[in-house]
């Protein structure tokens, strides 16, 4: 995806922030295969001196080049050293990104345009999930998601007098759009807006597994919590994924 000027300047002070932690071999290294123009830096064994030639050199990239220099930084720091990579991800979820398949993608989850399909009880606590990943805290994040989903099924509990909810958030959902009719509903108005009665009901069918799965998945990864050790990118990944499928 196309990243603004603005944003190709914060990624860019992160990442070559982040880039003078290698040994100068390295960072030289890193530097040239993202296009910069090594040949300036002084043949020095002192780090100050390379850094500030290496900053320079990056700042003299056009825009355009920045935005090719910067996954090939990323990459060139991941691969350096593994405590390299868990810092290179905490440093990006706290600049509210993360780094995903060789693009830089916005953590930012719930804004003014998803308020409209996401329940008014939930979104300050989706919201605060999402914070809680860009500082870095997957735990947390989890923990909120799974309040944001307790919160919308109980009202709905509450309000037509069904009794104690279940403590699965699988049968809680499934119990809410099942007595609340919602995939027959839906099935029914596809029909009525002219979509094949085939494939009306694929598609129904399709909506209704992939919420069981987020609302599943929320559940296993919160059990699973207390198995992890560290941080990795796929942690990273699967956490916000497991919150972005809530919120859905």
């Amino acid at each position: 995806m196309a990243l603004t000027q603005s944003e190709i300047t914060k990624l860019g002070h992160v990442l070559m922030g982040k880039l003078t932690d290698l040994t100068i071999q390295d960072k030289c290294r890193v530097a040239a295969k993202a296009g910069m123009d090594t040949s300036k830096v002084p043949n020095v064994a002192s780090n100050p001196p390379v850094n500030n030639a290496l900053f320079k050199a990056f700042e003299e990239l056009s825009v355009d080049d920045k935005q090719i220099a910067l996954p090939i930084i990323a990459e060139g720091i991941i691969k350096s050293r593994s405590d390299h990579e868990e810092e290179l991800v905490r440093l990006l979820t706290q600049h509210g990104y993360q780094y995903i398949d060789g693009a830089f993608i916005p953590v930012g989850l719930v804004d003014e345009r998803e308020k409209a399909f996401i329940p008014p009880s939930s979104v300050e606590q989706i919201s605060t999930a999402i914070d809680r990943l860009a500082s870095g805290d997957e735990g947390g994040a989890i923990t909120a998601a799974c309040g944001a989903v307790d919160t919308a099924t109980n009202a709905i509990y509450e309000k037509h007098n069904w009794g104690t909810p279940p403590t699965s958030f699988q049968a809680k959902v499934n119990t809410v759009f099942g007595k609340l009719g919602i995939y027959e509903e839906m099935l029914e108005e596809l029909k009525q807006l002219g979509v094949k009665p085939n494939d009306a009901e694929e598609l129904v069918q399709e909506l209704h597994e992939a919420t069981k799965h987020a609302a599943n998945a929320l559940q296993v990864i919160r059990r699973a919590l207390g198995d992890v050790h560290g941080k990795k990118p796929t942690y990273t990944r699967l956490t916000y994924d497991s919150i972005k499928g809530d919120s859905d």
